[in-house]
């Protein structure tokens, strides 16, 4: 099954800035095996392939090696995108998550409105670490699909906000670290190594 969004980031596209891309997701079983995406204002193309890895412009992201491995949350570059929820309680829990981040303490924070471009970044170490879901709000399987592969392959780490339990995962607990990640899942921490994904779990649930 493919997961095709031909405009990822509408309001960016519509509002002539460049984060804005087409993301093409392949799913066997229920389970991601590849995903391209493309950013035509920047001209970057992102391929992943599972067991294969993933590649900007042809060449192999390796942005979770290195420093990387021993990122903290305080010398993070933390990405976070807020959804659509309109109530109170969704509102506070989004802005309550940040503060918490601020009041921890991090490198800086970035909102950019593309969801699958956040995990690409993240996967080529642009950024550390990208969160959302706060409200539950979420992102959709076509959100998620395309970019997943991409930093999983590159070595980023991807789990739930909240704690996991049977829903959460996607069934075949033998998948390779990363791949049991529900695609309906309402929330997403994506990070480049497994201890920050947690620290920053941690401090935006304020736990």
């Amino acid at each position: 099954m493919f997961l095709l969004d031909p405009t990822l980031s509408e309001t960016n596209f519509a509002s002539g800035l460049p984060l804005s891309c087409v993301s093409i997701g392949l799913c066997r079983e229920g389970q991601p095996e590849m995903g391209v995406v493309y950013a035509p204002m920047t001209n970057e193309l992102y391929i992943g392939v599972k067991n294969y890895g993933s590649f900007r412009n042809g060449i192999r992201l390796v942005g979770c090696t290195g420093e990387k491995a021993n990122k903290t949350l305080s010398d993070s570059v933390v990405c976070f995108e807020f959804g659509y929820s309109s109530t109170q309680e969704g509102i506070d829990s989004m802005v309550d998550a940040v503060k918490r981040l601020l009041q921890h303490g991090v490198r800086t924070t970035r909102t950019l409105g593309s969801g699958v471009l956040d995990l690409c970044y993240v996967a080529c170490g642009r950024m550390d670490v990208v969160y959302t879901g706060m409200a539950e709000e979420g992102w959709k399987p076509w959100d998620y699909c395309a970019g997943l592969v991409v930093a999983v392959e590159a070595g980023c780490e991807i789990s739930h906000i909240k704690k996991r339990n049977e829903d959460d995962l996607a069934g075949d607990k033998t998948l390779r670290k990363g791949y049991d990640f529900n695609l309906y899942s309402k929330s997403m921490v994506c990070g480049v190594n497994s201890d920050l994904v947690e620290q920053c779990r941690q401090v935006v649930l304020g736990l």
